[in-house]
Parts: C-alpha cells; sequence; structure tokens
C-alpha cells in the first residue's frame, strides 16, 4: 500500500478547517470592534474639548464670588466676542453632525481622520485663546516643554491666532459643507446634491445665506481679491504677519511678498483645514488608490552588481504599476455586479491570488531597497501622459539635475473639489485664489500624507501575506521527507526506508576572494568531511580535481547538492561537477 492508504484524508478535514476559519473572523472581528470603540470614545472625548473651547464665554475667568457682568469687566465680554468671531465655529464643527458620521464608520483610518481634525482645530482655538486673553504662563510653558503641539503648524496656529480664519470663510465654504457636498456627491450615480433638503445637525441656517445658498461659496462681485484684502487691512480685520513685528513700515517692507499677495495666509488656513476634514480625506483618499503607481529604480549599487541570475532582477525596473494590483479586493463590490454565485467564488479567488503575489512581491522590494539595490516610490503619471507612453530607455537612470521632472496630474482631484468649492459666475481672480487653495491642499497636505498612507499599507500588507507564506514554506519544508535514490521513489518509504545516506553539499562562494566548500553530511545533518577550494581556483584545474575525485570515492555520497547562493557561480560549478562527479564513479567502479 502507499502513503495515502496508510494515511487516508479525513472527511470531516474541510469542515473543520471552515470552522477554524469562521472562528479566527469571529475573534478579528470582535478585536476591532472593540478597538473601534475605544477609538470612538477618545473622538468623543476629542470632541468635547474642541466645544468647550468654542464656547469660551463659560470657561473665562470669574472674579471669585462674583459673577460676570458687562458692569464688572466689559473687556472680558469683548474678548469673548472677539474669539468666537475668530474661531468660526459653525464653519468647521458641528457635535451632532460628527456623531452620526462616526456612528456609520467601519475603518479605523477613517476615526483616526475625525481625531486628526479635531487636533488641528483645537490648536488653532488654543492660539487664539492665549492671543486674545492670554494664558497661564506657567502652563503654557509646560505644554510647550512636553512637545505636545507639532512644529510644522506654527504658522497655522500664527495665521489663525490673528484672525486669518474668519477672514478666509468669507470667501471660501466651510470645511464641513465641503466634506459633506463631496461625500454625497461622489456617492450618488448621478453626482446629484439636494442643496434644499441637506441640512447640517447641530448649526442654525444663516439668515442672510440660508437655503441652497448656505452650500455656495460667498460670492463677492464689487472687488477683486487685492481689493477686498485692502478694504480688510484698512478696517483692521485682516493682520500682515510681517507687520506684528514692528510698529513701522518701510518702504522695504512694502516690498514685501506679503504686501504683494496680502490673502497669502488666509489661502494657507482654508487649505489646511479643507485637506483634513475627515470627509474630504476618505473621498479622495479612495481617489488616490485608483490613480497612484508604483515605480522602482535601481541604485548605483544595484545598476553595478544585478545581473540577469540576481535575485532582484525584474523587481528593480518596476514601472507605474497600478497601486491597486496590490488592494484588488477593495474593488469586489464593483465588480460583483451581474455575477453569479460561481463567478463570484472564482473572482474572489482570483482576486485574493493577485493580491498575494503582490504582496509579497512589494514584500521583496522592502528587502532589496533596505540591502541598497533600489528605491521605491508611490506617485502619480505626469500631466503629459502622452510623453510617458513614449518609449524611454533610460527612464531607470538618475535624473540630471537640469532635466524638469513633469508634475503630477492633478486633474481628477481638482474636478472634484471644483464641484463643490467654486461658484458659478464670478470672475477670474477670485477663482484663481480659490484653485490656490484647492491645489495647495492637494500638493501640501494631501497628496504626501496620501503617499505615506499607501506606503504604510502596502508595508503592513506584505508583512501579512509574508508571514503567511513564510509559514506555508517552513510547513512544507518541515514535511519533506529524506533524500529517496530514483529506484526508491515509486517505492513506499514505510516498507523500503532508504537507511543512512551520505550526502555532499557545495556552498559555492559569492566572492571570487573566497573558498568554495565540499562538505559530507550524514542522515543527522553532521559534517563528516570537508574539502575547500580556495579562491580563484577552479575545479577543472587537474590537481584541484584530482582532490575533488579522491574526496568523493573517500564520501561516496548518494547525491551531491550544489547551492544556488552563487547564482551564476552556482550554475558553473554545477556543470563542471557533473563531470568530475561522473569520472569519480567510472573510477570508483573500475577500481
Amino acid at each position: 500500500d502507499d502513503e495515502d492508504e496508510l494515511f487516508g484524508k479525513d472527511d470531516d478535514d474541510e469542515a473543520d478547517k471552515d470552522k477554524e476559519a469562521k472562528k479566527k473572523k469571529k475573534e478579528e472581528r470582535d478585536r476591532m470592534r472593540e478597538h473601534l470603540s475605544t477609538i470612538v470614545s477618545l473622538v468623543t472625548e476629542r470632541a468635547e474639548r474642541v466645544g468647550s473651547l468654542t464656547t469660551a464665554i463659560a470657561a473665562l475667568p470669574e472674579p471669585e464670588g462674583t459673577s460676570l457682568t458687562p458692569n464688572d469687566d466689559p473687556s472680558l465680554r469683548t474678548n469673548a466676542t472677539i474669539m468666537a468671531s475668530k474661531m468660526c465655529r459653525s464653519s468647521l464643527w458641528s457635535l451632532s453632525e460628527y456623531s452620526q458620521y462616526l456612528s456609520v464608520l467601519t475603518e479605523e483610518r477613517d476615526v483616526q481622520d475625525v481625531m486628526e481634525y479635531l487636533r488641528l482645530i483645537a490648536e488653532g482655538n488654543d492660539a487664539i485663546k492665549d492671543k486674545t486673553i492670554g494664558g497661564d504662563t506657567e502652563k503654557t510653558d509646560k505644554r510647550r516643554n512636553r512637545r505636545s503641539k507639532r512644529f510644522d503648524r506654527d504658522y497655522y496656529r500664527t495665521c489663525v491666532a490673528e484672525g486669518l480664519r474668519s477672514v478666509a470663510y468669507k470667501f471660501v465654504l466651510s470645511p464641513i459643507r465641503c466634506g459633506v457636498k463631496l461625500e454625497e456627491m461622489q456617492g450618488h450615480p448621478d453626482g446629484h446634491f439636494d442643496y434644499v433638503g441637506r441640512t447640517i445637525a447641530g448649526l442654525e441656517e444663516d439668515p442672510e445665506r440660508g437655503g441652497p445658498r448656505q452650500w455656495m461659496a460667498p460670492v463677492i462681485s464689487d472687488c477683486d481679491p487685492f481689493q477686498f484684502a485692502s478694504k480688510l487691512v484698512d478696517s483692521g480685520d485682516l493682520v500682515l504677519l510681517s507687520t506684528t513685528q514692528s510698529s513701522t513700515t518701510t518702504k522695504d517692507e512694502k516690498d514685501h511678498p506679503e504686501f504683494r499677495d496680502p490673502l497669502k495666509g488666509c489661502r494657507y488656513v482654508a487649505a489646511m483645514e479643507l485637506a483634513y476634514e475627515p470627509r474630504i480625506r476618505k473621498t479622495l483618499r479612495q481617489l488616490f488608490r485608483k490613480k497612484a503607481v508604483l515605480t522602482t529604480k535601481p541604485t548605483r549599487k544595484g545598476l553595478e552588481n544585478v545581473d540577469f541570475f540576481h535575485e532582484v532582477y525584474g523587481l528593480h525596473l518596476i514601472r507605474d504599476k497600478p497601486l491597486m494590483d496590490h488592494f484588488p479586493c477593495e474593488e469586489r463590490e464593483e465588480r460583483y455586479h451581474g455575477l453569479n454565485a460561481e463567478e463570484r467564488r472564482e473572482l474572489d479567488e482570483s482576486l485574493a491570488s493577485r493580491e498575494a503575489e503582490s504582496c509579497l512581491q512589494f514584500l521583496r522590494i522592502l528587502k532589496e531597497e533596505k540591502g541598497g539595490f533600489l528605491t521605491f516610490k508611490i506617485h502619480h503619471l505626469p500631466s503629459d501622459s502622452q510623453s510617458m507612453s513614449k518609449p524611454n530607455d533610460d527612464w531607470y537612470k538618475p535624473v540630471p539635475p537640469e532635466d524638469v521632472v513633469p508634475e503630477p496630474d492633478l486633474t481628477p482631484y481638482l474636478h472634484a473639489l471644483q464641484q463643490i468649492y467654486l461658484p458659478e459666475d464670478e470672475g477670474e481672480e477670485w477663482l484663481e485664489e480659490r484653485n490656490k487653495i484647492l491645489k495647495q491642499a492637494l500638493t501640501s497636505f494631501l497628496l504626501p500624507q496620501f503617499e505615506a498612507d499607501a506606503r504604510r499599507d502596502l508595508t503592513a500588507a506584505a508583512i501579512k501575506f509574508g508571514v503567511a507564506d513564510a509559514a506555508k514554506s517552513l510547513k512544507a519544508m518541515a514535511m519533506e521527507g529524506p533524500y529517496r535514490p530514483a529506484h526508491l521513489m515509486e517505492e513506499n518509504m514505510f516498507l523500503h526506508p532508504t537507511g543512512n545516506l551520505p550526502i555532499v553539499g557545495v556552498c559555492v562562494a559569492t566572492d571570487a576572494r573566497e573558498a568554495t566548500y565540499l562538505a559530507a553530511v550524514n542522515h543527522q545533518g553532521e559534517v563528516e568531511e570537508h574539502l575547500a577550494v580556495p579562491g580563484g581556483t577552479y575545479i577543472t584545474e587537474t590537481e584541484m580535481r584530482e582532490k575533488v575525485v579522491t574526496f568523493l570515492m573517500k564520501t561516496r555520497p548518494s547525491a551531491v547538492v550544489v547551492g544556488t547562493g552563487g547564482r551564476l557561480q552556482s550554475r558553473n560549478i554545477n556543470r563542471k561537477l557533473s563531470d568530475v562527479v561522473l569520472q569519480a564513479t567510472e573510477r570508483w567502479n573500475n577500481r
């Protein structure tokens, strides 16, 4: 009887596997739900913090034992009004709206986007509070010592503290309304949005801009952006940051870029808060996954060392591979339409196989990047896609400094944002001003963050599939039986055991200065004899050939195994060693 007859398959194996898979899925689902509830509680806590900052009147310090009235200290009431106008709560935040949004989220990253948005608003509100009424110096110093604030947001905090946020939302649509419009228009098959019936929970309508007009950006038709800014500067509503450092303005200071572009700080605040709005991020991230590509290029070390037999070969010349090849399961629902159960099962198997292959390939890319053979980047195709389609054999070589790197194609993102951000029937100068905000939000905040997120997701997925593949390979190695000669391959291993078979292994050196070793091992893997072939010496040389023949006749191995670590050198030694083994066999038979 063969092995299958001795150890037949159990009829319940498939059922046990299905039960085990369902159990693992249930445990993973329970773990993710618990983790999600923890994140939601953290977000709720942050929301309460933002609410407390925006209701600054209640948080104002009062004289002990007295109540706050205008007759007691009118300056406190004035400060509260200034803070409320600078915070622009109705343009940024609604507790009820975002609570409803959080209740339907299932992805951890989407919840994290809400937390990042809250942190940004909180930092801006803290800056307003410190600027307007001053804060406890000791508490402020402790907060700075803890480095709780990101240094790359210093300019944002300065702009918000000077009131540029309130100026920005005089001519642009608020982020919360942009997010709602973008999500619903992208989710609707025809891109429709209900301008009349859609409202923001927890926010009162502006009597001057109620109804459909509240979903459109304010239109300023009586002046251009520079005139608009000049009026605000004259009235004191717009503060130029370059003038806050000195009380006088010299002729040289009037040539400062901020005097020629007074709305620069307002655009920065609007772009940053728009880029951090969670619905905007979620929708554009999905679009990014569909448009981004992966490209690898060899380093100088890779160009010098990678040949056709190198394990890196092919990985260092990947050009514009779609990112969705690594996440094909995300498009499963779109491709399910019109398929029956059997076709869906085949589609799932095909997508899973494609995902595993791409993720394992990326794991090898990470390994070779760490080894210094290649670099990779996640990017978009240039706007001039026709130039990329032309043959270019030198695309993988370093770009000379004098060459202009083509800019990525922002058209899909700009088209989606312009539909919700730009009003109709407005002058070219104001349209250009708003387009600057959209481009800055994309190039400075959104796309760099999406690229970092994609790299992190690719790494996590690659490690996941790499661990599974390593476990599968380890299992295959563990289940591998001992070497069996050709004449026993068809025989049952239990009825016809092979006994103790000696093996000679050949460890091929990768460096010409190092030696190549032949080692005779027993069935337990213990080395009994070894022979070194010095570096620079060939097996075919007469003296070395005789030593190898004598070594093989002395050890009489059942098989000679040549390691493949030497790449091309391993192939050469394998070919030459075949003749030596044949000579040793003939000499032993004719002894």
